[in-house]
C-alpha cells in the first residue's frame, strides 16, 4: 500500500510496486505544478516509460483527478522581440503626432456583414383535425447586409 495524494491505492501485485511507486511519484509531480504548467505528455509514452499497462496510468491519473482537455486556441503568441517592435512604433507614432498632428486627419472605415431574420412563426388556434399554418422555411442562404462605417477623430462619419 503506498499514498496517492491522501487516499490509500491498494496493490495487488507487491512485483509490480517499484513501478507504481514511479508511477506515484510522477502523479505527485504533476498534482504539484499547475494543470498549465504541466507539459502536454501522453498517457501511452508515460505507460511505456515505465512498463505498465495504460489503463493504469489512466485510472491514477483519474484518481489524482487530471483531466485530458482540449487546448485552447488563441491567434498568436507575440514573442520579446515582436512586442518591443509594437512598442517602438507605438512611441514613434505619438512623438509624430505631437509635432505634426496627422492622427486628426485620418478617417478610418470597417465593414462587417450582419445576419437579419425576418421570419415570424406565431401561435394560433385551429380547430381539432385541421392542420396548423404553413410558414416558408429559411432557405440555406443566409440573409445579410453589409453595414459599413467610417469615423475621424471626432466620431462617426458615415
Amino acid at each position: 500500500m503506498f499514498q496517492l495524494d491522501t487516499r490509500i491505492v491498494e496493490v495487488e501485485n507487491v512485483g509490480r510496486l517499484p513501478y507504481l511507486k514511479q508511477l506515484h511519484s510522477l502523479v505527485n509531480f504533476a498534482a504539484k505544478k499547475s494543470n498549465r504548467s504541466w507539459p502536454a505528455v501522453n498517457s501511452r509514452s508515460i505507460a511505456q516509460g515505465l512498463k505498465i499497462d495504460h489503463k493504469t496510468v489512466l485510472r491514477h491519473l483519474r484518481k489524482v483527478e487530471f483531466k485530458k482537455k482540449l487546448h485552447v486556441w488563441v491567434p498568436h503568441q507575440l514573442t520579446p522581440k515582436h512586442m518591443m517592435h509594437r512598442i517602438f512604433i507605438c512611441e514613434a507614432l505619438a512623438k509624430r503626432n505631437e509635432v505634426d498632428p496627422f492622427l486628426k486627419c485620418m478617417v478610418t472605415g470597417d465593414k462587417k456583414w450582419v445576419t437579419y431574420y425576418n421570419i415570424v412563426r406565431k401561435r394560433s388556434w385551429s380547430k381539432c383535425g385541421e392542420a396548423a399554418q404553413t410558414v416558408a422555411k429559411l432557405g440555406l442562404t443566409v440573409r445579410k447586409v453589409l453595414l459599413c462605417i467610417w469615423w475621424d477623430w471626432k466620431g462617426i462619419i458615415y
